[in-house]
C-alpha cells in the first residue's frame, strides 16, 4: 500500500464500529511496548468544548517552550490533524509504517478505526520524546480507548445527552461514564454544572483520592469585548489573576472553555511545570482551532462551525445572537443520523432566515428528506414564496422559514451564495463532515492546521 491507500484502510476500519473495551487497545499498546507511560499526558474528557480546551492547552504549553503533542478527533480535512506535535502533523511515513507493522494483526483481531489510531498517536508521542501530551476523548471515557493513559489530571468540560445508545439516557449516568477518566489521586478539573452530574463526578474523586476543581466555584471570568474575531476578558481564581485576555475563538461559550483551560494550567504550575503569564496569553490570543465559529469569508459573512448536537447548536445560535442580534442567518444544515435532528433545528429556527438542508458523503449522514420530517415536526408547514428557489415555507415563533433540499454539500452552499445579499450571514454547521467536506471543496490542496 501507498500512504493514501493505508489511509483508506484505516477509515476502512470504522466497519468494525465502535466497542466500548478496553481489551483490544491494551492488546496493542502491550505489543507496541507500552508507549502510553513514556511521556505526561493531559486528558480531557466531555460533551462539548473538550476539543477546544484541548487546544487552547496546547497552544499555551507550545508558546511556553514545551514540546507538546496533541490528539483529538475527528479531523476535518486531513487524517492527519488528528495527531501532531508543536504545530505539525503526524508525518505520513509514520502512518504508513506503524499501519504494516500492525496490519496482520488489526486484521486477525479486528481492531477498530479509533483503536489503532489511538494506539498510533501514543507510540508517535513517545517516538517523538514529547514532554507532554493533551489527550481527548472520542466517545465517553471510562472504556474509550484513550483511556489507557495516567494523566497528570483528569478534565471534564461538560456533560450533556448524547451518544445515549453507549453511554446512558440519563445525565448522572453519562456524567459517570465521563468520570471514568479520573485516576487515583490524579487532580480533576470540571466545568460540569448540574447538579446531578457534578455529584456523579463527586463521588467518583471522592472514592479514588482526586482532588475536584470545579472552574465555577475556583474562578471567574468578565467579557470585555466580544466579536466575530473572539474575545477579551478578564480571568481571575484564588491562585492568580489576569486582565485584558484575548482569545482567537469567538463566544462566550468559549471564554467558558478558556477558563477551564486556565484553571488547568494553573494546576500544572503548582505541579512544577514553568509557564510565563506572556506565554499564557500568546497561547490563548494564537490558538488556531478551526470551524469553531471560523470566518471563511467576509462579504457575505460565511462562518463555519462544527456544532454537531443539541448542547453545541444551542451554544452557537446564543453566540450568533450576542454577536449579531438583528441578524438572521442562512444555514447549510448537514447531520448524522444519529443526533436529535429536531432538537438542533429547533434551536435553529430561533436564528434562522432561510434552510439549506444537505447531507455530507458519509455513511452515517442523515438524508436530507429525514431532516425536513423532523423540520416539519418541529414547525407548522404552509405554503408561500420568499427567497428565490425556496419551494416550502414553515412557520415558527411567529416568523416564516424557507427551506431547500441540495443533497450535494457544494452545490447547497452555492445555493445559498447565489441567493444571499452582501449583507447576509451563511452558517454551515451540524457536523464535523458537513464542514470537513465543504473545506475539502473550496480550499485549496494546502491545508493548514496550526497551533
Amino acid at each position: 500500500m501507498n500512504y493514501e491507500e493505508t489511509v483508506f484502510y484505516l477509515y476502512n476500519l470504522e466497519r468494525f464500529g465502535i466497542k466500548l473495551d478496553l481489551s483490544n487497545i491494551t492488546s496493542i499498546l502491550s505489543r507496541l511496548g507500552s508507549p502510553h507511560l513514556k511521556f505526561p499526558s493531559i486528558h480531557v474528557a466531555g460533551t462539548n468544548g473538550k476539543g477546544s480546551v484541548a487546544a487552547m492547552l496546547h497552544s499555551i504549553l507550545c508558546q511556553s517552550g514545551y514540546r507538546a503533542g496533541l490528539y483529538t478527533s475527528p479531523h476535518l480535512v486531513d487524517f492527519r490533524e488528528r495527531i501532531r506535535v508543536g504545530p505539525e502533523l503526524i508525518e505520513k511515513d509514520f502512518i504508513f509504517d506503524f499501519v504494516q507493522g500492525l496490519k496482520d494483526e488489526i486484521d486477525r483481531e479486528g481492531f477498530t478505526f479509533f483503536e489503532v489510531t489511538t494506539a498510533m498517536a501514543f507510540e508517535y508521542f513517545a517516538c517523538q520524546k514529547v514532554d507532554v501530551a493533551i489527550v481527548e476523548t472520542g466517545l465517553g471515557g471510562r472504556l474509550d480507548a484513550t483511556n489507557m493513559i495516567n494523566p497528570l489530571i483528569s478534565v471534564i468540560t461538560n456533560i450533556s445527552l448524547e451518544h445515549t445508545k453507549h453511554l446512558g439516557d440519563a445525565i448522572p449516568q453519562i456524567a459517570a461514564e465521563k468520570a471514568g477518566i479520573i485516576k487515583h489521586g490524579v487532580p480533576t478539573i470540571t466545568a460540569v454544572n448540574q447538579p446531578e452530574a457534578l455529584d456523579a463526578i463527586r463521588s467518583v474523586c471522592a472514592l479514588r483520592n482526586s482532588e475536584l476543581i470545579h472552574v465555577q466555584e475556583e474562578s471567574s471570568f468578565n467579557v470585555l469585548d466580544s466579536s466575530i474575531q473572539g474575545s477579551e476578558f478578564n480571568f481571575s481564581s484564588n491562585s492568580c489573576s489576569y486582565e485584558n485576555l484575548k482569545l482567537n475563538l469567538a463566544g462566550e461559550h468559549q471564554v467558558l472553555n478558556a477558563t477551564t483551560c486556565l484553571t488547568t494550567i494553573q494546576k500544572l504550575r503548582q505541579l512544577g511545570w514553568r509557564m510565563k503569564e506572556q506565554a499564557i496569553r500568546d497561547g490563548l490570543k494564537k490558538v488556531n482551532w478551526r470551524a469553531r465559529l471560523e470566518v471563511f469569508k467576509k462579504e457575505p459573512l460565511v462562518l463555519l462551525d462544527v456544532a454537531h448536537n443539541p448542547a453545541g447548536t444551542k451554544a452557537l445560535i446564543q453566540a450568533l445572537d450576542q454577536l449579531f442580534p438583528e441578524k438572521q442567518i442562512i444555514f447549510v444544515f448537514g447531520v448524522m443520523e444519529d443526533k436529535d435532528h429536531c432538537s438542533m433545528l429547533k434551536e435553529i429556527c430561533k436564528k434562522a432566515k432561510f434552510m439549506v438542508l444537505t447531507k455530507p458523503d458519509y455513511k452515517r449522514a442523515a438524508e436530507p428528506e429525514a431532516l425536513k420530517e423532523a423540520f416539519n415536526s418541529c414547525v407548522r408547514s404552509f405554503s408561500t414564496d420568499a427567497l428565490k428557489g425556496a419551494r416550502t415555507k414553515v412557520l415558527t415563533q411567529n416568523k416564516n422559514i424557507p427551506y431547500e433540499i441540495i443533497p450535494m454539500i457544494k452545490q447547497a452552499y452555492l445555493f445559498a451564495l447565489k441567493n444571499a445579499t452582501s449583507d447576509d450571514i451563511i452558517c454551515i454547521t451540524g457536523s464535523h463532515f458537513t464542514v470537513g467536506e465543504f473545506l475539502s471543496s473550496f480550499e485549496s490542496d494546502q491545508y493548514k492546521v496550526g497551533s
